[in-house]
C-alpha cells in the first residue's frame, strides 16, 4: 500500500501467490469508476494473427453483436488510444 499525495490517491498492489496474478486497486475520492484487465499475449511469430484475434474478439458474437468498435469511435478522440490499448 502506498499513498501518493500528488495524485490524491492510495495504491494497493496485490499478488496472488498461487498464480502470480497481480491486482492494482486505486482508492480515490472520485465519483468516476473504471476498471481494466490486462494480460500478456506474446505472439509466436510475426504473422499478425494475435492482432487479428484482438480485433475479432472486440466485434462481438451472435448473442452480443457489435460492429467493430473502432469504426464507431472514429469521430472521438479515444479512437487512437483504444487501438493502441489493444
Amino acid at each position: 500500500t502506498r499513498h501518493i499525495s500528488e495524485l490524491e490517491l492510495t495504491a494497493i498492489q496485490l499478488r496472488h501467490e498461487a498464480t502470480g496474478a497481480e491486482h492494482l486497486h486505486i482508492v480515490r475520492e472520485d465519483d468516476n469508476n473504471v476498471f481494466g484487465v490486462g494480460f500478456s499475449t506474446p505472439p509466436t511469430n510475426s504473422s499478425g494473427t494475435s492482432h487479428i484475434l484482438e480485433h475479432t474478439a472486440l466485434c462481438g458474437s451472435k448473442k452480443f453483436p457489435v460492429r467493430d468498435p473502432f469504426f464507431k469511435m472514429l469521430n472521438r478522440s479515444l479512437a487512437n488510444f483504444m487501438n493502441a490499448f489493444t
